[in-house]
């Protein structure tokens, strides 16, 4: 294999305000260059191609994860959106033509209270909207219409988490 790639971890905490303190986070990977050695020894690039591939698996050319964040008091509310770019699919339409997967983008949204010592309330949905995957014609799974190294299966996940620290 023959990677070349960007990685981006952005962070910063914006001053408070008299209405809380905001944060934006965003950690993301650009491929350059994803190349796979053949049998015949010549190299082929994955980035953001699955035709023909015989393994399952997406190396979409841009992958983040940002959000952002408003902190209150013993009150957080975090925004989050995870995006995936688009990328050529596993095989052709049925006129030989190559087509493209759409990209994925997925909101989240938590919120978190921490109003009593050493206790944690979180209140979240992953793929808040419930936005379905971008339709593919993969069928290297058993799944058929999205590719599940792309998209999650269980598609909106809302969440209780309590934690208490014993300190």
């Amino acid at each position: 294999m023959k990677i070349q790639g960007i990685d981006a971890n952005i962070q910063h905490t914006f001053p408070a305000t008299p209405y809380g303190r905001f944060r934006f986070q965003l950690s993301g990977t650009y491929f350059i260059k994803y190349d796979v050695e053949q049998n015949d020894g010549s190299f082929a690039s994955i980035v953001s191609n699955t035709l023909g591939s015989a393994v399952t698996g997406v190396s979409p050319r841009w992958k983040s994860y940002q959000s952002v964040t408003w902190d209150q008091g013993p009150w957080s509310v975090t925004l989050g959106n995870s995006y995936q770019s688009n990328y050529r699919d596993w095989n052709t339409d049925l006129d030989g033509n190559f087509r493209q997967v759409s990209t994925l983008s997925l909101w989240d949204l938590y919120v978190n209270w921490k109003g009593l010592k050493n206790l944690s309330l979180t209140l979240g949905a992953k793929n808040l909207l419930d936005a379905n995957p971008p339709a593919t014609n993969q069928q290297n799974s058993f799944q058929a219409g999205y590719d599940p190294s792309y998209y999650d299966p269980r598609a909106r996940v809302v969440y209780v988490s309590a934690t208490y620290s014993f300190r």
